[in-house]
């Protein structure tokens, strides 16, 4: 639920109330409203969507080099701000490395009705929303264009002419159908937590490399869809990130390809309105990145071994803990540049009591007590959020939020969920994002905010298989979770 906004309710105001989840309907089962698309039925196997985007074969192809080049400092330390890594301009063979880590196909496997392709990063519902372009300007040693990356094949393909700018840019957009299709219009808030924790990986896996990554949120909507070729209805940019430092290579000097999303994409008008309502025409300045933060808690693995390590965490071991230098650490890397309020529910680590916490105040519970039974509850009855061994909970007060703060905000949420995933399994945990019913958050948090995303650290009951490298994805199996436990 929303709590009362300042004046008129704003098109994400309105978007965020009528996608909350609470009791006496279904996740699944839109709320009744006019500007809430009823006639359309949900996790439709005979529509199920497209997992990236198709264009001519006749576009010009760069094949990316399949073997990634390797990097020596800890993701733990990367993460944290601590590694030493010299500064470097991505060449062709880092590119790939990059791509690859963020957006590729490291996994697959078969279902009755098509083979599934898992990206490197984490995805509600393995959606995979999002689409990653490469906007290079000449004289960079990168190949000159606009370039659409092919997740499965590992290519670049050209769609537009050599853009004008300081440093190569990565431009993410979102595909609203392809979330939408499994969560209605609340896949709106998906497509930005997604967002956000793939580009922990991106930054990750360019920090690592030396490439100093910038993150941008505010940037001209229109002429940055025109530069990739996106619609504006059935595809939107997300995020930009320079590469390097210097403006990013955002104006276009001609078309681009537009290419298809899909054989038949369903436009959510709510959605539609949501994101165009933020639209803006200026190109603000770059997230925070902010300071280092000590790490208490050591993990050795680069950034590429812990990503391809990285899985989607169906069970965690409810009897077993982690300690706190394992949280604190994890916090703190996590929350680097971050304002948006986090609370950590404790369920489980050593040297702290069970019980609500606000973050950075860890001395006492704010709620002391179990919390287990609460969190089930609020998850939607998944287990993950009862046997984890401390669930974050990033809430804001969407009231005060105009509609590029909202979009920025559920981004914020992904980028922390994102970073926790690394850090946990830099440090031998595992994590996952949860969704939650959103009427039951404030009194979860004993304040009146509202939700925007709960992931679950904890210790895993089995390893997932390690993720496989460009071209050769790995082959895996579905992992259930308990049979009193359903996922959404």
């Amino acid at each position: 639920m929303v709590r009362e906004s300042r004046g008129v309710e704003t098109a994400t105001q309105t978007l965020h109330r009528l996608t909350s989840y609470e009791p006496g309907r279904e996740w699944d089962e839109p709320v009744d409203d006019p500007r809430v698309v009823q006639d359309f039925g949900s996790n439709d196997l005979t529509r199920f969507p497209w997992f990236y985007k198709r264009y001519a074969e006749s576009l010009p192809r760069v094949p990316l080099p399949r073997d990634l080049p390797p990097t020596a400092a800890p993701a733990v330390a990367v993460l944290a701000g601590t590694a030493e890594v010299a500064r470097t301009k991505p060449d062709l063979p880092h590119l790939s490395r990059l791509l690859h880590l963020s957006a590729g196909v490291v996994r697959t496997t078969e279902r009755p009705f098509t083979t599934w392709l898992f990206r490197a990063a984490g995805s509600a519902g393995g959606r995979f929303p999002l689409e990653v372009y490469v906007a290079v300007p000449e004289g960079t040693g990168l190949p000159s264009g606009v370039h659409w990356y092919d997740p499965q094949d590992h290519v670049l393909m050209q769609v537009g002419p050599p853009p004008l700018g300081d440093v190569p840019a990565v431009v993410v957009t979102g595909v609203p159908w392809r979330t939408g299709w499994r969560y209605r219009e609340r896949g709106y808030r998906h497509v930005y937590w997604d967002a956000g924790t793939m580009l922990a990986q991106l930054a990750a896996a360019a920090d690592s490399a030396g490439h100093s990554p910038r993150l941008y949120s505010r940037f001209p909507d229109a002429s940055v869809g025109a530069l990739v070729g996106a619609d504006g209805v059935h595809e939107w940019p997300v995020a930009v990130v320079a590469l390097g430092e210097g403006g990013p290579a955002l104006d276009a000097t001609g078309p681009a390809a537009g290419g298809d999303v899909d054989a038949a994409p369903l436009e959510f008008p709510l959605v539609t309105a949501a994101q165009r309502a933020g639209d803006r025409d200026t190109l603000g300045p770059p997230w925070d990145r902010g300071a280092p933060v000590e790490v208490l808690a050591e993990g050795p693995d680069p950034v590429e071994t812990v990503v391809l390590r990285r899985g989607s965490q169906r069970r965690m071991d409810r009897i077993r803990g982690l300690p706190e230098a394992m949280l604190r650490t994890s916090m703190g890397a996590a929350m680097r540049g971050i304002t948006v309020p986090h609370s950590v529910a404790v369920h489980s680590v050593g040297g702290l009591a069970p019980g609500l916490y606000r973050w950075p105040d860890l001395s006492a519970p704010v709620r002391p007590g179990d919390l287990r039974i609460e969190l089930y509850r609020v998850s939607l009855e998944q287990g993950l959020a009862r046997d984890a061994a401390f669930v974050v909970i990033a809430a804001a007060d969407v009231g005060a939020l105009d509609d590029r703060e909202y979009r920025e905000a559920q981004l914020a949420a992904g980028l922390v969920m994102g970073r926790l995933h690394l850090l946990a399994y830099g440090m031998g945990a595992s994590a996952s994002g949860m969704t939650f019913r959103d009427s039951d958050v404030p009194s979860l948090l004993g304040e009146p905010l509202d939700g925007l995303l709960l992931t679950c650290v904890g210790v895993p009951e089995y390893a997932s298989k390690a993720g496989g490298q460009p071209g050769s994805p790995t082959d895996v199996r579905k992992v259930e979770p308990r049979i009193e436990d359903e996922p959404r």
